[in-house]
């Protein structure tokens, strides 16, 4: 055979195994690439339906929590009839929700050598189907004795039983959510498998070129071999955790389309895993001020009532021992705790709004003078037991437009709040002014004051213990929470100013 005619079926052979090995190549990476895909569409399903699972059993809680509490309370039946539609609501979006999740979830199984990990996601997710059925029973049997008026019965049942199932079905979906991240990490090892044999192939075809012809194959060793590495080691690099890697190509076809997927999945990877990590941060924060407001509830509103009923229970069964002086003074104590009671309930009524975005904002123009003096006047019965001066020296003709409902919640806590912290013949005094086109609003005392590191933590519903006042008044310690959320909510921001022992001065800044 001819030199010429050796050289052209060389050429020949060689293009042959090259297109023979980037078909093979192609049909590969296209393979692995659709399989990607499919885990991309399933994982962020399964991502979206766990949350919304976990919302909507966290928003059905809720609710339930406001119909028990509003029950109890028995003063608004239109928040009740409200929550009660929530909870009606949410259950189809619930079981929807469910359902979604399961068919995300199998949508995402049948991946080769992953079978131990199929078993375990597929018992997470009847676990979860197993347990809603009794959840459902367990509320509507709570929503009978309920409508029974057996409210007593229906608490029992929400606290027992339909709440630590809740809880359970939360646990379940997190770890739904979490399992996410587990398949991203095989989603990059197929990849790197991938990768790797492709270069295999790549060197294979490089060394065989060179037997055939030298030239061909040194051309195709260069504008194969390198590019390869480069993905290779691109993909050890996202292997070992470093997702912010790309790989930088210059060349063309499927090795540059390859490399543009490669990049494009690490982005994708990166968006993902961060996305993990906040909502779990989220996640976490919620449920330690969901812990702290529990801690609220069990610990500030158990003290007050054991007041109250301990003295009742004396004055009830032993009336005729005690003189007139006792008596006013258990009557005084019951009236206090009672006091304490209220303002505990007002807060957390507020707060468990605030939370649950149900406090609409409806700004209006509030002649600021009056407004003082119709929370000053509501105060004044404490300020005189203490011989307290209250003094509003607000200009009467200046205005805000502010909410008036929760400003009212504002001024009556840094009020309430400055009273307690000020000693008997204190002063306190509420004054305003225009600067920069703001309104600064200034409630100042001259109490008991505050260290640095009190002062830090007073807006925070964690870290932040009530203290109490110069007559052992008892707080709740969401006061000044719900001061700052409704500051804030109105446009306007707030600073604190106090040292130990010299006073506490709350600024409050409006548009004006």
């Amino acid at each position: 055979m001819k030199i010429w005619k050796r050289i052209i079926l060389g050429f020949i052979v060689v293009i042959a195994i090259m297109m023979v090995v980037d078909y093979n190549a192609l049909r590969d990476n296209i393979q692995i690439i659709r399989q990607v895909d499919d885990l991309e569409l399933s994982k962020r399903k399964e991502l979206i339906e766990s949350y919304r699972t976990a919302y909507l059993l966290q928003r059905i809680k809720s609710n339930v929590r406001e119909l028990l509490l509003e029950t109890e309370v028995d003063e608004r039946p239109d928040e009740i009839d409200l929550a009660r539609d929530e909870v009606t609501t949410a259950i189809p979006q619930l079981q929807a929700s469910i359902q979604e999740l399961k068919a995300a979830t199998y949508l995402g199984l049948n991946r080769e050598g992953q079978d131990e990990e199929e078993q375990e996601e597929l018992e997470r997710l009847n676990s979860l189907l197993d347990l809603t059925p009794a959840f459902l029973t367990g509320l509507e049997k709570m929503f009978e004795l309920h409508d029974q008026g057996k409210h007593k019965e229906a608490d029992d049942q929400f606290e027992d039983f339909v709440e630590p199932l809740s809880r359970e079905m939360q646990t379940v979906a997190a770890e739904v959510s979490s399992g996410a991240e587990e398949e991203i990490q095989w989603a990059i090892q197929q990849l790197n498998m991938r990768v790797k044999k492709a270069v295999e192939q790549g060197i294979y075809l490089s060394a065989l070129s060179i037997c055939l012809a030298m030239a061909i194959g040194l051309l195709i060793s260069r504008s194969i071999s390198r590019p390869l590495m480069k993905l290779i080691e691109g993909a050890d690099e996202i292997g070992r955790g470093n997702l912010e890697t790309t790989v930088e190509l210059n060349t063309k076809g499927e090795l540059q389309l390859l490399a543009g997927s490669f990049n494009q999945m690490a982005r994708e990877l990166k968006t993902k895993i961060d996305s993990i990590d906040s909502v779990n941060k989220e996640l976490l924060e919620s449920n330690r001020t969901k812990d702290t407001f529990f801690s609220i509830i069990a610990h500030d509103l158990r003290n007050p009532f054991n007041a109250i009923l301990g003295y009742s229970y004396i004055l009830s069964e032993d009336y005729e021992n005690y003189d007139d002086e006792e008596r006013l003074q258990f009557i005084k104590e019951i009236d206090r705790s009672s006091r304490i009671t209220f303002e505990l309930l007002e807060n957390l009524l507020h707060w468990a709004r605030s939370q649950s975005d149900k406090i609409k904002i409806e700004k209006q123009t509030v002649r600021l003078h009056d407004a003082i003096e119709d929370s000053t006047d509501s105060h004044s019965a404490n300020a005189k037991a203490k011989s307290i001066s209250l003094v509003n020296e607000v200009p009467p003709e200046m205005t805000l437009e502010v909410d008036r409902s929760t400003f009212a919640v504002i001024l009556n806590n840094v009020i309430s709040n400055a009273l307690k912290f000020t000693p008997d013949g204190g002063r306190v005094v509420i004054t305003a002014k225009q600067v920069h086109g703001q309104v600064a609003l200034s409630v100042k005392d001259n109490g008991v004051g505050m260290s640095e590191e009190t002062m830090s933590k007073i807006f925070l519903i964690r870290g932040n213990k009530s203290t109490l006042g110069t007559r052992s008044e008892n707080g709740t310690g969401l006061g000044l929470v719900l001061v700052k959320d409704f500051t804030e909510r109105n446009g306007g921001s707030v600073e604190v100013k106090s040292k130990l022992g010299e006073g506490s001065e709350f600024i409050f800044r409006f548009p004006a």
